[in-house]
């Protein structure tokens, strides 16, 4: 992949763990950067509005797969994804996490609540084990 020099120069190192093993072409690539940096923007969203402490640290991951994407990105167009579908599958993340949030927190059924807690933290696990972010 020719981009690969400029994704270790982001600062981070790629993970293929069994429980998220990267895709191997770059559109599959393209896709989960930008889902991952939707689940982010949206978590980090929500947590700022908390005053969570953990926002800065969402917020800076979600950087860097917007720099993960960027590097990708020309290679996923030339397998044939359109230009403008990095912000629909960000989008897509970003719903799949802010619905998420509100089932949690506004949903009068406590098992709705749990679940969508669950299924939350999974989705940002999902992006969390694809990286391995440096210590700061």
């Amino acid at each position: 992949m020719r981009h690969f020099v400029a994704i270790l120069a982001g600062g981070l190192a790629l993970s293929c763990t069994a429980a998220q093993a990267l895709p191997a072409f770059s559109h599959q690539q393209a896709e989960l950067f930008a889902k991952c940096s939707g689940r982010l923007a949206a978590l980090a969203t929500h947590q700022r509005s908390t005053r969570d402490a953990q926002a800065p640290e969402n917020e800076r991951l979600r950087a860097e797969f917007d720099v993960l994407l960027s590097a990708v990105l020309p290679d996923a167009q030339d397998q044939g994804v359109p230009s403008g579908q990095e912000n629909r599958w960000r989008s897509q993340g970003w719903s799949e996490i802010a619905g998420f949030l509100a089932d949690q927190h506004y949903s009068f059924d406590a098992t709705v609540a749990d679940n969508a807690r669950d299924a939350a933290a999974l989705r940002i696990a999902e992006c969390r084990d694809v990286v391995l972010m440096p210590e700061t």
